[in-house]
């Protein structure tokens, strides 16, 4: 019997000047951000009650389900994240936090960050492109182009961090088109070997 085979894709925050923008950590959560951005585990330092708010200078409201942010971090709603536990088939550290509006107002209660713990080694290392990271060897400081070694996938992965560069997400073909049906917002897509600029 023939193994099922998959196409995968980056999950990239789709930001736009309707979308709210998140663009700055409370000072509790700024010396511990690292860790949630790359699948390190950190949910007992996580503390209780965050607000974040969105950033003045981008006047958008709207708050889709990949909420967008400059922290590389990914943020998700309620809805989203109840999708995500019953589909993702993967460990997620999900992380409370309401999101405040310009005036200071609650816009929405039931957002979180989402941790998707570990990372995968499966890269295609002989036509991946991209600035190599000095700090950190094997790793990307920005992707030109992905591309994946299939059998290096475990046959569960639809959502995983790639190991050369853990700020990003992949994303697998059947989970994507249960996003997609749910209408899940926020969100664009990046082919494997697709021309494209992905800072990390």
């Amino acid at each position: 019997m023939t193994a099922a085979t998959y196409d995968y894709f980056i999950l990239v925050q789709d930001i736009n000047d309707e979308s709210c923008l998140i663009d700055e950590l409370p000072r509790p959560l700024k010396k511990t951000s690292w860790p949630v951005s790359e699948g390190v585990r950190m949910a007992d330092r996580y503390p209780m009650g965050v607000r974040l708010d969105m950033a003045k200078r981008h006047r958008g409201l709207v708050v889709p389900d990949v909420i967008p942010n400059t922290i590389l971090q990914y943020m998700v709603t309620g809805r989203l994240k109840t999708l995500l536990e019953k589909e993702a088939g993967v460990e997620i550290e999900f992380l409370p936090f309401m999101l405040y509006n310009h005036k200071g107002r609650v816009a929405a209660q039931d957002c979180f960050i989402a941790n998707v713990i570990g990372t995968q080694d499966c890269a295609d290392m002989t036509r991946t492109r991209g600035e190599k990271s000095i700090v950190s060897p094997g790793q990307f400081e920005a992707l030109f182009l992905l591309y994946l070694t299939p059998d290096k996938i475990p046959a569960d992965a639809k959502l995983f961090r790639p190991s050369v560069m853990p700020r990003l997400l992949i994303i697998r073909d059947d989970l994507r088109a249960t996003l997609e049906r749910s209408e899940i917002t926020g969100i664009r897509y990046i082919a494997m070997g697709e021309k494209c600029r992905v800072v990390g």
